[in-house]
């Protein structure tokens, strides 16, 4: 007797598929996320290791300050100065001594520390935690404004520009070098703060250090932040705040957006109302020396500062602009042409976390003032 026998496969049921087909879904999601934890873990292990690994001295460098050569000469920084600025460049994570501290200062109305330097602000936001010294009659006071590049976020007190120079200058005159930088001031705010404080301390002459960005209005931040990072805020303050992978992940995302031109820097903010800033700029900095000479004194000297030099680059053509306003109005203008030649292309900030100016730049443009102070009429009376 034969017997037949069938098989019998059940044909799935459309639920049954759907839930197969979320269950793959679910797999998948979890392979990614998996993969993605791992890796996030191992960028941490690696990045730990570095730090704990790298040598980096936190502290501004702590070598000698020579003067500059002499005026027919280039200006070369001296090569222990330049190696120590740039061994800060090669560190792919931030060294914890580095990170932003609260400190107290008496005097101050707030201090910090951020890349080991102390940082004082008085009620005016500026690097003060004393009043100004009394005038004396036998000294030539220099009083310099500007924002940020003159105040020295992140950079030792005593590499500033305006320290730099009087070091130097006093070897030869009794001179005094008070800096009134101010985070964040752009044109119109240097002209406010050059008014009030001129009958205050009574200088002898006022630099203005200008930064490309003084061209924005009073208020106006640097840039349009574009395209943020794809993360919950909740989530990238944790990983900023408590992991070396999230600084590390935002710097290089912000950077790559820049490179592509999707986010916005300040030369795009700058750029992209060039006519009416480049109007209010002219008109302040006319203001500003109608100012200086109205209280008696000599014609305002400026300075562009850009730590970022590229001959013919958007930063260049705005300093260009920027100098044919400043002589229009009567200043006398330090040109910077030489240095974007000379210096072309050479990044002078002070860590990849830390844009503003080193101790190379600082060195430099306290030379190139220097060479304009030293032989100036009005100084002679004041040699030692």
């Amino acid at each position: 007797m034969l017997l037949e026998c069938t098989l019998y496969f059940p044909l799935p049921t459309k639920s049954g598929f759907h839930m197969s087909r979320l269950r793959a879904a679910a797999a998948n999601v979890g392979l990614v996320a998996g993969s993605l934890m791992l890796t996030l873990v191992a960028t941490e292990g690696v990045l730990r290791l570095y730090a704990a690994w790298q040598s980096a001295d936190a502290a501004p460098p702590r070598i000698a300050i020579p003067a500059p050569a002499a005026a027919d000469a280039d200006i070369v920084v001296p090569a222990d100065i330049v190696a120590a600025a740039r061994s800060r460049h090669a560190l792919i994570s931030m060294p914890e001594s580095w990170a932003r501290t609260a400190a107290h200062v008496d005097g101050a109305l707030r201090a910090d520390r951020w890349h080991g330097a102390l940082q004082v602000y008085n009620a005016d936001g500026m690097r003060w935690s004393r009043p100004f010294p009394d005038k004396k009659e036998d000294v030539y006071r220099v009083m310099v404004v500007g924002d940020s590049l003159t105040y020295g976020d992140g950079l030792a007190e005593e590499w500033r520009f305006s320290n730099l120079l009087e070091q130097w200058l006093s070897r030869q005159f009794k001179i005094e070098v008070l800096n009134l930088g101010v985070d964040g001031f752009q044109s119109e705010d240097v002209l406010r703060a050059t008014k009030k404080n001129l009958p205050l301390l009574n200088p002898e002459l006022v630099i203005y250090a200008v930064c490309l960005n003084d061209f924005l209005p009073a208020g106006r931040g640097e840039y349009a932040y574009d395209f943020p990072f794809p993360l919950p805020a909740t989530w990238k303050n944790f990983l900023m705040a408590h992991t070396r992978t999230g600084a590390f992940l935002s710097q290089h995302y912000d950077g790559a957006l820049r490179r592509l031109h999707m986010r916005r820097d300040f030369f795009d903010d700058i750029l992209s109302d060039f006519e009416g800033y480049g109007q209010r700029f002219a008109r302040d900095v006319a203001a500003l020396n109608a100012a200086v000479r109205s209280a008696g004194l000599p014609p305002l000297i400026a300075v562009v500062v850009d730590q970022y030099p590229l001959y013919g680059g958007r930063g260049y053509r705005i300093a260009r602009i920027a100098e044919a306003a400043l002589a229009q109005a009567g200043a006398q203008v330090i040109e910077t042409e030489s240095y974007y030649r000379r210096y072309h292309r050479q990044s002078m900030y002070i860590s990849r976390w830390e844009g503003h100016p080193n101790e190379v730049a600082n060195y430099i443009w306290a030379s190139m003032i220097a060479r304009e102070l030293e032989p100036r009429p009005d100084l002679q009376p004041f040699k030692r």
